[in-house]
């Protein structure tokens, strides 16, 4: 798949050929004539946006350079887009029909041909056919074995988490058995709340953009408007000779920039409909949140506190001596810059434990989901061992920190409940007291005790959702008020002209 790339890469989708090739590696076709056409359509609109502005043909030329600049880009993009959206329906077809094959015949490799059959000619049917061809040869390539390396050439092709929790349970029942019914039923529901959760976030997607177009189109002829009753006032009052407002060189370079300043918008909002549909989305870079982990964890350690109390106590008693000494200016400040410290301190600290929170919301629901899976076949502590190659890093070390605790004492509830316990999550800590209750009495009741996890893990990935989606609400909301913000800077500097302007012919008439 097609990342977006360097601006000479950009530049050389202008050539039809190249654009062509770059949409074929969707799994599209894109004709010349509609390219032709396209282009035709885009260069009447901002001719009309050009006329409506009466911008001079130096200016004009600027504006259709951009579009025609972009223009290859958007189109791409609107077929990246179908090519999303394909690519989830068919990975969400995929691990149903697998997981619904797999309870008859108990085989991968009968699952992988049963499953085949629901698949036109395409990527999805390629990567199976390749699978059943390595698992029949049988020869592995490395220590992971034939049959998860047959499964890796379908996961690895669409970089989906989910699937990978897929690929284990089924890795795991064909080589390890037991009683899988339970497991394939708990991820089935699972599979189904997740498709219904990517296609609501990217309904809301949709409806985001189409307020910003609609934001985009009132900004646009709020200025034009503004334009035109300037120009009108200007000629009530203008003495022979008085040229148009719209001549003026600041309108002209200003309303070209407006229109850069949108056309960048529109472009920004319809690349944010291009986004993997398959990828869990986070809310930070991985390296600033094991930052503010550490943070956190320095803080409630002391580490932090110690440093910043003493700076604070130095700055107190410099304080103290300049104001004995009536330096009362220097003494202020050293005070003022002692409650900044402080705040600072305090403020940062909090920052970094709520970004750490809501990012632990959307890893912990994935990880306790596969804690579930290898609970069917394991007990407590071994699943806890194998689910910590595989879990994200934001839970790395407190998964370490649990697994040592438990090396001590296994028995203890507190070794159980102190798993992120620096962090507000009281989800987690009813999972931990069912996880310690598996460990003391066993699988005995092993259904019931599933489905009390199962319904926590369910409420955390609706919190999960939340939080993922507020967070692209806010920043398609952004987007939303950047054209607002364009409008605002733009009428104020015509208004500005405008009054010069008016002062300017009155005067004139005045002297007359």
């Amino acid at each position: 798949m097609r990342t977006k790339g360097t601006l000479w890469e950009e530049l050389k989708l202008l050539h039809p050929k190249n654009l062509q090739k770059e949409v074929h590696v969707y799994g599209y076709h894109f004709a010349w004539k509609a390219h032709i056409a396209l282009i035709a359509g885009a260069l009447a609109g901002i001719s009309a946006v050009g006329l409506m502005f009466r911008l001079k043909p130096v200016y004009f030329l600027v504006i259709t350079a951009a579009v025609v600049l972009v223009l290859p880009v958007l189109v791409l993009d609107m077929y990246k887009k179908m090519y999303e959206q394909k690519r989830f329906a068919d990975v969400s077809s995929y691990m149903e029909q697998m997981l619904y094959s797999f309870q008859k015949s108990g085989k991968v490799v009968g699952a992988l041909k049963e499953t085949r059959e629901l698949f036109d000619e395409g990527q999805m049917r390629r990567c199976i056919e390749e699978a059943i061809v390595h698992l029949e040869l049988g020869k592995p390539s490395s220590d992971r074995g034939v049959l998860r390396e047959s499964l890796d050439a379908v996961g690895m092709r669409y970089g989906c988490k989910k699937l990978a929790v897929v690929h284990n349970l089924l890795a795991n029942s064909e080589e390890f058995g037991g009683e899988t019914e339970d497991s394939i039923v708990l991820v089935l529901e699972d599979i189904e709340q997740w498709r219904k959760r990517g296609y609501h976030l990217q309904a809301e997607k949709k409806k985001s953009h189409t307020d910003n177009m609609i934001s985009i189109a009132v900004a646009t002829l709020l200025c034009v408007t503004a334009l035109y009753v300037l120009d009108a006032m200007k000629q009530m009052f203008a003495v022979t000779g008085g040229g148009s407002i719209f001549e003026i060189p600041v309108i002209q370079v200003s309303s070209m920039l407006f229109l850069l300043v949108l056309l960048h918008i529109f472009v920004k909002s319809e690349r944010s409909l291009t986004d993997n549909w398959l990828e869990d989305l986070t809310l930070h870079e991985e390296a600033y949140i094991l930052r503010s982990y550490e943070r956190v964890m320095d803080e409630n350690a002391g580490k932090i506190k110690k440093s910043v109390l003493l700076s604070a106590a130095i700055l107190a008693v410099s304080a103290f001596f300049l104001l004995l000494h009536e330096k009362w200016i220097s003494g202020m400040i050293c005070i003022l810059i002692i409650v900044l410290l402080l705040a600072w301190k305090r403020m940062s600290y909090q920052l970094a434990k709520k970004d750490v929170t809501e990012e632990m919301y959307l890893a912990l629901p994935q990880w306790l989901l596969g804690m579930a899976l290898l609970l069917q076949n394991n007990n407590v502590q071994v699943a806890l061992a194998k689910s910590v190659e595989g879990a994200p890093p934001v839970l790395q070390r407190e998964l370490a920190a649990l697994t040592a605790r438990l090396g001590l004492l296994p028995g203890r509830l507190q070794s159980y409940t102190a798993f992120c316990g620096s962090f507000d999550l009281p989800e987690v800590t009813s999972c931990m007291k069912m996880l310690h209750a598996f460990s003391e009495n066993g699988t005995g009741n092993v259904r019931v005790q599933m489905n009390h996890l199962l319904e926590r893990v369910v409420q955390m990935e609706d919190r999960a959702d939340k939080i993922r989606n507020d967070s692209t609400a806010f920043r398609m909301k952004m987007i939303f008020s950047y054209p607002v913000i364009a409008a605002t800077v733009k009428l104020l500097l015509d208004l500005t002209v405008g009054m010069v302007v008016m002062m300017q012919v009155l005067g004139r008439i005045g002297g007359v």
